[in-house]
């Protein structure tokens, strides 16, 4: 049976005078048809949710600027695809983890292929995981200075999301931290290096997502607002 959850996480961010205030507030509801809905208020937790992400270059578009006396001409390079790898924790032991693609020539990105987004813990109790999905973030939604060439923490974002993702009945057997850990065969975690990761509870084996019989399909739709206040923005 397709099963629909709706989370909606809002979080508000007040600008005063003596600077940033940091007010982090979800209003979660999950749906499922023929199950009783779930209700909850929840707090990011700020002492371990640190910042909002971190953005990766991905790819880089290299243009003249001017000459110079022996190369003839100097150029500078500019990021316009990024990697966001994103942890929200929240008090009531919620954790979302989401990994997708930023271009600041668009206003939306898709969800990693391989890595994907994993929801688990807290009052829901189960384990949702996907590799479908998009992040929208419209004007000025996510701050992630082009010109830097190595990684950054994001400060703030306001993004809109739609993932599409599996769970079971089981109940979650994920800590509060998920770790990324690089992966040759998206199944096993390995000390070398390689072009992908996967999110992961113990930092062994990959947060698969469920394709056994008893999995029931999901949507996530929502609002993701996130402000840290100890990151200065870029």
């Amino acid at each position: 049976m397709f099963r629909l959850i709706v989370i909606l996480l809002v979080f508000s961010s007040v600008f005063a005078a003596c600077g940033l205030k940091n007010e982090n507030k979800a209003e979660i509801s999950l749906l499922a048809d023929g199950e009783p809905a779930l209700y909850f208020l929840g707090d990011v937790d700020s002492d371990i949710t640190t910042s909002c992400g971190q953005a990766t270059p991905a790819t880089t578009t290299t243009t003249g600027t001017g000459t110079t006396g022996t190369t003839g001409t100097t150029s500078t390079t500019t990021n316009t695809r990024f990697t966001v790898i994103s942890q929200l924790i929240f008090k009531t032991k919620e954790t979302l983890n989401l990994r997708f693609t930023y271009d600041s020539t668009q206003i939306q990105g898709k969800i990693d292929p391989q890595q994907g987004f994993v929801l688990a813990g807290g009052a829901f109790g189960k384990t949702v995981q996907g590799t479908q999905g998009t992040v929208e973030w419209f004007n000025q939604g996510i701050n992630i200075d082009t010109a830097l060439q190595s990684a950054q923490q994001i400060s703030f974002f306001n993004l809109e999301i739609t993932l599409n993702g599996t769970y079971s009945n089981i109940a979650s057997s994920a800590t509060t931290i998920l770790n990324s850990c690089n992966t040759l065969d998206s199944v096993n975690c390995t000390s070398g290096t390689s072009t992908t990761q996967c999110f992961t509870s113990d930092n062994k084996t990959c947060l698969v997502q469920n394709t056994t019989t008893d999995a029931k399909s999901v949507i996530i739709k929502g609002t993701l607002k996130c402000n840290a206040p100890n990151i200065v923005p870029q």
